[in-house]
C-alpha cells in the first residue's frame, strides 16, 4: 500500500507512518513517505500515485486544505482516499466539501486512524 503523510510534526508523522506500516503490514516500507511541506508532499504524490494521503492543514508553505481539491481533481488520483488533519474542527465541512474522504481531529487518535482501514488491520 503506497501512503503519503503530509506533517509538519516531524515526531507525529513518524508515529503514523510507523503505526500504519505495523498495522498494515507493509511489505515495502518506503512506500509510505513523510512529508514536512505541501511542496514535497505534492512531490511525493507525483511519484508514488499514493492510495491514501493524510494531510496536515498549517504547513510551513501553505494550507493543506487549500490542495484537496488539487488531489482529488487531477485525472491521475481520483482513487486516492485523503484524510484532511487538523485541530481547527470548524475545518471539517470545508473540507469534506472540498473532497477529503475523511477529517482526522488533532491530537490524532490512532483508534480513528484504524478505523480508516477496517478490513486491513488486524
Amino acid at each position: 500500500m503506497k501512503i503519503v503523510i503530509i506533517e509538519d510534526e516531524k515526531d507525529l508523522g513518524i508515529l503514523m507512518r510507523n503505526f500504519l506500516v505495523k498495522q498494515l503490514n507493509v511489505k515495502a516500507p518506503d512506500t509510505v513517505k513523510i512529508a514536512t511541506t505541501l511542496h514535497e508532499g505534492i512531490s511525493f504524490i507525483n511519484q508514488l500515485n499514493p492510495e491514501w494521503v493524510f494531510i496536515d492543514n498549517n504547513l510551513p508553505d501553505g494550507k493543506g486544505i487549500n490542495e484537496i481539491e488539487h488531489i482529488k481533481n487531477s485525472g491521475r488520483f481520483y482513487n486516492t482516499k485523503v484524510v484532511m488533519m487538523s485541530a481547527m474542527t470548524n475545518l471539517r465541512e470545508e473540507a469534506l466539501r472540498k473532497g477529503a474522504d475523511y477529517f482526522l481531529d488533532k491530537p490524532i487518535s490512532f483508534v480513528e486512524v484504524k478505523n480508516l482501514f477496517p478490513g486491513d488491520i488486524q
